[in-house]
């Protein structure tokens, strides 16, 4: 069969910080490994200056059988006219989505009649035997962790188990993407551009944070080191990259399992640049952990730390302990990596007194760089669960959600105070981190164009706050 994967865009220029589609490549390596023969093809709109244009030129000249779409809730709209043009297309081609938004706001996907089948949360099992069944002409209805279009209403299936032996998925679909494209682009977490590739060494958290989604489940899985260590052998060998981001939600949970890793990548000695742009557990890194990345190769490394009010890190189920967190950036500091910490203002109930807290928490710690989100409630996690009772859901734009954009003010202050203190934040901090900054460009581990942009953002916001508060 002839199938297009199709990664949906939000091209929102507030987040110019893309990835490569590793859930679309999981699923296609996964196939391949099952059920050799079929053609595949991966289509991300974020790598294309008029991708609209090329799907439909993909669309007419390839004449896909199947088309899967992943998106985000970001990427909500562009799902959606993804699905109209597969469907204007041919009314034969069988249009499956999957993603986080899909599994966590379905009545937005439902609606669409352009869409037949849902795959809701980890996805390649329920791919694969979808792909099956289509491919032989049987029946699909009934598999685990899907639902079906049935005389145009969805019919749900029963949920699917979690794999719990990922060291038994094939490495990703690495052929199907260009590596050059994305080396071009944007990357999370302040580091240099260039060519890399981004691994999960883990899928699933433990912790039950109310803003946080739950696609991989809540059972920590995790993939052994010697599985990690081989994929990222195959990828200095293959491509010879050696910068590599570990997009894990917890990769250091299991402490002995991270220092294994680190231990036998020392052994191989490839010379890595590694990043964790996604966030490690700070209150877990201790100085034997810390010291075993530096040695490892890590570069960047960032830490979730979100708020400095003890009441809040209770009532948002993080119940991180902030000295230790705050020790643990010193630590990775003094081994000579570049730290950044996401925080996060505007929780429900936030006094401007707490969230000052958490500026001042920002500034005191040995932090290089910081993001100051605002709180938004995505489908399907507890918050919005908690807050959405208010909100007309069917009104929200989700093009515009983002944690950037403060769509959503759930505080006790009103927005535009919130916005100022967003900006005060910014300001505040890396008024007293610009030697930070200089340090982490002359050990070459940022782009210098992120660091320029920082400082001439957070220029921008002093000027616009002293126009706002009136002062010469």
């Amino acid at each position: 069969m002839r199938i297009l994967m199709v990664k949906g865009s939000s091209f929102n220029r507030e987040v110019p910080q893309y990835s490569y589609p590793l859930g679309l490549m999981y699923m296609a390596s996964h196939l391949r490994s099952n059920q050799p023969g079929h053609e595949i093809e991966i289509l991300d709109l974020h790598c294309h200056r008029h991708p609209y244009n090329l799907l439909q030129k993909r669309l007419d000249d390839w004449d896909p059988q199947v088309v899967a779409i992943s998106a985000l809730t970001c990427e909500a709209e562009s799902l959606h006219r993804i699905s109209a043009m597969a469907r204007k297309r041919s009314a034969e081609t069988v249009v499956m989505v999957g993603g986080p938004h899909i599994s966590a706001c379905t009545n937005d996907v439902e609606e669409d009649m352009n869409i037949d089948v849902l795959v809701i949360g980890e996805g390649e099992s329920a791919f694969t035997e979808l792909i099956k069944r289509i491919s032989n002409g049987d029946c699909i209805s009934g598999i685990p962790s899907t639902a079906l279009r049935v005389n145009g209403k969805i019919e749900w299936s029963t949920p699917g188990k979690l794999i719990s032996d990922l060291d038994s998925i094939p490495f990703p679909a690495w052929d199907l993407v260009d590596i050059k494209k994305y080396a071009r682009m944007g990357r999370a977490g302040n580091t240099k551009r260039g060519r890399y590739l981004p691994i999960f060494t883990s899928r699933g958290c433990p912790y039950r944070c109310s803003y946080c989604h739950n696609v991989f489940g809540k059972n920590f899985r995790y993939r052994s080191a010697e599985n990690v260590v081989e994929e990222i052998r195959q990828i200095v060998e293959t491509f010879g990259i050696t910068d590599i981001e570990i997009f894990d939600d917890g990769f250091n949970i299991n402490h002995d399992r991270a220092a294994s890793i680190c231990i036998k990548l020392l052994e191989l000695d490839l010379g890595l640049s590694l990043a964790f742009p996604n966030g490690v557990r700070a209150d877990h890194l201790d100085r034997e952990l810390v010291t075993l990345l530096a040695r490892a190769g890590t570069t960047n490394l960032a830490v979730g730390i979100e708020t400095a009010s003890p009441e809040l890190q209770k009532a948002i189920g993080k119940n991180l302990n902030l000295e230790i967190a705050k020790k643990a950036i010193t630590l990775a500091d003094e081994a000579g990596i570049v730290t950044s910490g996401y925080f996060m203002l505007g929780f429900p109930g936030e006094t401007a007194e707490q969230m000052k807290k958490t500026i001042a928490y920002a500034e005191s710690t040995d932090l290089f760089f910081a993001s100051f989100f605002i709180v938004t409630p995505y489908p399907g996690t507890p918050l919005w669960e908690q807050t959405m009772s208010t909100v007309d859901s069917s009104a929200l734009n989700f093009s515009d959600y983002n944690y950037l954009s403060g769509y959503f003010n759930l505080s006790e202050i009103n927005g535009s105070e919130l916005r100022l203190l967003q900006k005060e934040a910014y300001r505040r901090f890396y008024s007293k981190k610009r030697w930070k900054i200089l340090k982490s460009i002359l050990r070459l581990r940022i782009d210098f164009r992120n660091a320029a942009w920082l400082w001439l953002g957070r220029m921008r916001d002093k000027a616009r706050l002293r126009v706002h508060n009136n002062v010469p």
